[in-house]
């Protein structure tokens, strides 16, 4: 009987397990949870496979060759630079242990259903010190392996937990002492007119439409990001990354205020 080659052997996963590509992402997992990663498959001598396959061996994990033709075919013509590996399915936090650690700053998406855009705020938010990400399970991207490369590997270290009903999750939220500050393109201020909070959710809504109308009447302010350009709104992911860096900066700001006196 032939023996199938390595990529096929690759795909035939059993169920719960998901195929991520790209250097960076499967380095970032190798060191992060090591334990969910099954086998790796690199290109022999390639430039940037070489030190996940140095990483991958030196944690015991099974390193196997392919060649880039078949990496195209395994990843649908991903950008996998000659690296991909078979991980565990992602595992979502539970809200109430998100909830219950009360960082500072925790960022509510609805209706971001891009996965690059998903992608990109995971990692803004991890980069800029945010200490949690809640999705809706309806009207949300999952975090599929497309996400965790998008986000750069950023998802293994950020909590990002999936929610039933996120207007309900806002009103918890706001129980343990947050303030819901919410993206809005006719929102009636600007950050900089916030007054001083301790924590806050920031709410960031979908490509397009925007969050929508029941969970913006949650939020306890609708901020707008001033445009003086002849585009009349930015990317989801763009607007996100400046309201998390702004809400970040004023939180830090704020708590360092209170900690010196």
């Amino acid at each position: 009987m032939r023996r199938r080659p390595p990529s096929q052997r690759f795909v035939d996963a059993p169920r719960g397990w998901e195929i991520l590509c790209g250097a960076n992402p499967v380095l970032e997992v190798l060191r992060a949870s090591p334990s969910s990663v099954d086998v790796v498959l690199a290109v022999p001598s390639g430039h940037a496979s070489r030190s996940v396959e140095e990483l991958a061996r030196s944690l015991g994990i099974r390193v196997e060759s392919a060649d880039a033709t078949s990496l195209d075919r395994l990843t649908g013509g991903g950008r996998h630079q000659g690296v991909a590996a078979r991980v565990r399915a992602f595992e979502y936090a539970p809200v109430e242990e998100v909830l219950a650690r009360r960082p500072p700053l925790l960022v509510a998406l609805d209706g971001i259903m891009d996965p690059g855009n998903l992608g990109a705020i995971v990692r803004s938010a991890e980069v800029l010190g945010a200490g949690g990400i809640l999705l809706p399970r309806d009207r949300s991207a999952p975090v599929t392996p497309a996400v965790v490369r998008a986000a750069s590997g950023a998802s293994l270290h950020l909590p990002i937990a999936r929610v039933v009903n996120l207007v309900r999750t806002l009103a918890q939220a706001k129980e343990l002492g947050y303030w819901v500050v919410g993206l809005d393109l006719a929102g009636p201020a600007r950050f900089r007119e916030l007054p001083d909070l301790e924590r806050a959710v920031l709410v960031v809504g979908g490509e397009g439409k925007g969050a929508r109308h029941l969970v913006l009447g949650a939020c306890d302010f609708r901020v707008r990001i001033p445009v003086r350009g002849r585009i009349a709104s930015l990317n989801a992911s763009v607007a996100a990354g400046i309201g998390i860096y702004e809400l970040s900066a004023r939180l830090a700001k704020r708590n360092q205020e209170a900690g010196d006196s």
